[in-house]
């Protein structure tokens, strides 16, 4: 079982809080020294070892009695920590020491536009998928979709800002291929995925988008006929600052925050007539498209400032 290191070391305050303090050391430097020398066989006898043992033994089972009443545990110290968010069937014991509130759980997922069925979002285990191509039958048009999961927020101040930092695993590929000459006079493709770190306010009926971020996770990088066909895999993980971003919040409402997984693909093509319009093309000619899992494990969501407790 592994546990999280807390801010401000309140997990570590709390498991050193019920050590003793030092006692007899005289006695168990003495002890220590015997049992040292009967190990390296020295003359001395075991009983007169097993004596002395005992008697220190006594000795430490009576400091417990007289310490047992007077310590005390915090237990403010042990609760499930108020910025730390976990998928909805998330083990809590993988993450703290205690249960997790469902209000410390992922709330929502989504996935967009509605033509993007391949897309999967999972707010029980954290999971993203997102899937975009460049259509065959019209590529001139870009195409984007998304996938997104997220909790609900009530600020504990009156006034104050947040740093949003979601940790994500990002896998993938991006795939371009283009083999149409002579039907085209220009132009390029690019794919790229990136992760939207944002936050919407909740209001009657939905949600009111109230800022976000965009982090870079890949990209093709801009690609014709010229460069063949290319497949490229890639991999990232964010934690920390390297993915996060601060939103202003006020005490008496509801917040979503999210981080969203994202695909777009991007076309210039135009036709080699001037003023035409592209021609469909088939698979063997045209094949632009990217794809990312992500797992998000967890979401911090920390107090940067507080204007008005």
């Amino acid at each position: 079982m592994k546990y999280r290191k807390v801010v401000k070391g309140s997990l570590q305050a709390a498991l050193e809080s019920p050590r003793l303090p030092a006692v007899f050391d005289e006695l168990a430097h003495q002890t220590a020294t015997e049992i040292d020398g009967f190990l390296m066989r020295d003359r001395r006898s075991a009983s007169a070892l097993d004596a002395k043992v005992a008697a220190h033994r006594e000795a430490g089972l009576a400091q417990l009695s007289t310490l047992g009443g007077k310590l005390t545990l915090d237990p403010a110290h042990f609760r499930w920590p108020p910025y730390l968010f976990i998928p909805k069937n998330a083990n809590a014991r993988d993450y703290w020491i205690t249960g997790a509130p469902d209000d410390h759980r992922y709330s929502l997922d989504w996935t967009s536009p509605v033509t993007a069925t391949a897309n999967r979002a999972s707010r029980l285990d954290g999971t993203l998928f997102s899937f975009s191509q460049l259509l065959n039958e019209t590529p001139k048009i870009s195409q984007s979709s998304a996938s997104g999961v997220g909790v609900f927020y009530t600020p504990p101040m009156s006034l104050g800002v947040i740093d949003l930092q979601p940790q994500v695993n990002c896998s993938g590929t991006l795939r371009t291929f283009l083999e149409f000459f002579p039907k085209l006079a220009a132009g390029y493709v690019e794919i790229w995925a990136d992760l939207v770190v944002s936050a919407w306010q909740q209001i009657p009926g939905g949600f009111d988008l109230l800022g976000f971020k965009v982090f870079d996770v890949a990209t093709s990088g801009r690609r014709d006929q010229t460069h063949g066909p290319e497949l490229r895999p890639f991999q990232r993980s964010f934690s920390g600052s390297n993915l996060s971003a601060p939103f202003v919040v006020q005490g008496g409402r509801t917040y979503l925050l999210g981080v969203v997984g994202r695909i777009n693909v991007t076309s210039t093509l135009t036709a080699n007539a001037a003023g035409g319009a592209l021609p469909p093309f088939g698979n063997n000619e045209l094949r632009v498209w990217g794809s990312m899992n992500c797992v998000v494990p967890e979401i911090d969501v920390f107090t940067k400032r507080i204007d008005i407790p």
